[in-house]
């Protein structure tokens, strides 16, 4: 009997020891598989972790009634690349937004609610050599969040190069929109000015909108119902208008001083108050409301940004002599946006979400009455459709 123990405790043990061996060897088998997986595409680490949980803050906002309390869409939002081993560095001290490393979707759906913000539009960047991961963050962004995110393909041809273009042709851009058909609402922001133009980096010259290349691509963005967003460049008014008279079907959004000259200190909008005048398919995107001064730059910090909104009564001034006119008498062709997700990633932050957003509106509420909703949201909504 006591033999018969000893070998049922032996039996036992050995039991237990082949269980912690199995589980040890799966765990280091389904860990390899992991590291397997990344090792065979790099970048789907990146894709993975953009989609990473995070806590967010809960606001309740107390906003009085010297402010606009409606629904607002955010038509100009940039969701930035994940690396792509030659264009962003991933190192710590990296400050540009870089998906999957600082900054993840999530931050997005945090910025927006912590704002009161119900939608954007968000310009995705799509190119090789992540061209596939990129349409995938998109998929999955659309699939988590149908209503928060009006995507648009944003594809460059490297345009940091001499050589490149600030879009891809009509082929490839077919070829893009071909992945996940009907996942795009939108093209743009494609940047037709020369790279360097107005401080950044040589790159690609300045693409005219009616040039043979974005000729070719017209018929695409007709063919797949899709709205334009342009940054246009300087001289480029002629070329523009060409555009949108040769392309009635198509609504074009743009943006961009560099058809806004100063004169005597002063904004000058005749130029672009006489396209949209002449041109029923133009729709101008106002994302410069900080009292004549841009701040959503690099080499602005975080703590500049939030005290340069510490006194509204100058800011407001200035913003309400330059725009008030202008956007009243072209009131169901002007988008209220930012331009917020390019430049650091601190323009995700919430603090800085709730400063823009509530000078935003206090500079709303000073509109007429019956252009408030138009300028916040019910242009854009109309753009869709809805």
């Amino acid at each position: 009997m006591k033999k018969s123990l000893i070998l049922i405790g032996v039996l036992f043990l050995v039991l237990i020891v082949v269980v912690l061996i199995y589980g040890k060897n799966s765990s280091n088998s389904e860990e390899l598989d992991y590291q397997t997986n990344y090792s065979e595409n790099p970048f789907q680490k990146y894709v993975d972790s953009a989609f990473q949980s995070i806590d967010c803050p809960v606001r309740e906002s107390k906003l009085n009634d010297s402010y606009y309390t409606g629904k607002l869409i955010d038509t100009h939002i940039h969701v930035p690349a994940i690396p792509d081993d030659s264009r962003f560095r991933t190192d710590e001290g990296e400050t540009r937004p870089v998906l999957g490393v600082n900054v993840g979707i999530n931050d997005y759906i945090c910025m927006m609610d912590y704002e009161n913000t119900s939608k954007i539009f968000a310009f995705f960047p799509v190119w090789d050599p992540i061209k596939i991961e990129s349409l995938d963050i998109v998929k999955k962004t659309m699939e988590k969040y149908p209503d928060r995110f009006v995507p648009f393909i944003m594809p460059p041809f490297n345009d940091d190069d001499i050589d490149g273009y600030p879009t891809v042709d009509s082929e490839k851009l077919t070829e893009m929109l071909s992945v996940y058909p009907n996942l795009f609402e939108g093209y743009g922001e494609i940047g037709l000015y020369e790279r360097g133009d107005h401080g950044g980096p040589k790159g690609a010259k300045a693409l005219p909108p009616n040039s043979d290349r974005l000729n070719e691509i017209y018929p695409v963005i007709r063919d797949n119902n899709l709205l334009i967003y342009f940054h246009l460049g300087e001289g480029q008014k002629e070329s523009f208008e060409n555009a949108l008279r040769e392309n009635r079907g198509i609504n074009f959004i743009w943006h961009g001083d560099q058809l806004i000259p100063y004169r005597n200190g002063i904004q000058d909008l005749s130029i672009i108050d006489e396209i949209l005048t002449n041109n029923p398919n133009a729709y101008y995107g106002v994302d410069e409301l900080y009292g004549d001064i841009f701040l959503l730059k690099p080499e602005t910090s975080k703590e500049k940004f939030i005290a340069h909104f510490e006194d509204y009564n100058p800011l407001i001034e200035k913003d309400l002599e330059t725009w008030k006119v202008f956007i009243e008498e072209h009131q169901d062709q002007v988008l209220w946006g930012t331009d917020r997700g390019w430049n650091a990633d601190w323009s995700l932050d919430v603090n800085v979400a709730q400063t823009l957003n509530d000078y935003s509106r206090y500079f709303i509420a000073h509109l007429s009455p019956e252009v408030q909703e138009k300028f916040a949201y019910k242009n854009a909504e109309k753009l869709l459709g809805n």
